[in-house]
């Protein structure tokens, strides 16, 4: 809601001669509680609107500064503070929600994914997106070592292991069209990645099944989607 306030009162101020035409790139940003739930609906109307402005929405997979809380990011089996694993829960119960779709639906001129893991790939989205005229709008993996359990130096590993195993797919849709950024001739399992972290330790071998089931199949139909 601010970003879209302050696009629209610099396009203002701009008719009005206050100061000369030129290219000011608006950026909001927020992490996946703020982006996926709490700030949707002002998300969704300033895509829709068309507003000239860069969102960048931080995604650690829970509110991590209240308590590591579960949000609609939070992948299906992890245990959070809000959604522990036990005797009678596996921890989070619905799937994530995939925000890039929602923000591609939009028909927006720019939406990727990205992670720090693959810096230059991310450096370059950032860029691409504030350079876009038009709403664009970037989702950018963010590793937590505190909410998710693992030993701070294994954050680069981790981020690259959610791309390699497809749990977190680098894609671009520019206009629609859609590219994935890193392909693979084969997945890594996703236990590669889930048994590095503490909040995925507690599943039994058939939730991880379905786990790497659910994951094969969403990024095949995202392949399906991509330009050869």
């Amino acid at each position: 809601a601010v970003a879209s306030g302050i696009e629209a009162g610099l396009k203002m101020i701009m008719k009005k001669g206050r100061i000369a035409q030129q290219k000011i790139t608006v950026v909001g940003m927020a992490g996946d509680g703020g982006t996926s739930d709490i700030g949707i609906q002002a998300l969704s109307g300033a895509l829709e609107r068309g507003h000239d402005f860069l969102y960048l929405c931080f995604d650690n997979e829970a509110y991590m500064n209240t308590g590591i809380q579960r949000s609609s990011a939070t992948p299906y089996g992890a245990s959070t503070t809000t959604s522990p694993a036990g005797k009678v829960s596996i921890g989070q119960v619905t799937w994530k929600k995939d925000m890039p779709a929602i923000a591609a639906a939009h028909d927006i001129p720019y939406v990727a994914t990205a992670c720090p893991s693959y810096p230059f790939d991310l450096m370059a989205k950032v860029e691409k997106g504030a350079a876009t005229s038009g709403p664009a709008y970037v989702h950018i993996l963010s590793p937590c070592p505190t909410g998710w359990r693992y030993a701070t130096d294994l954050s680069v590993r981790i981020g690259r292991l959610a791309v390699e195993t497809g749990i977190f797919p680098l894609y671009e849709v520019e206009n629609g069209t859609y590219r994935l950024n890193f392909d693979f001739p084969k997945l890594r399992p996703v236990t590669d990645y889930m048994k590095l972290q503490g909040r995925f330790r507690h599943l039994s071998p058939n939730i991880l099944e379905e786990i790497q089931a659910k994951v094969i199949e969403k990024y095949e139909r995202l392949k399906a989607k991509a330009v050869k």
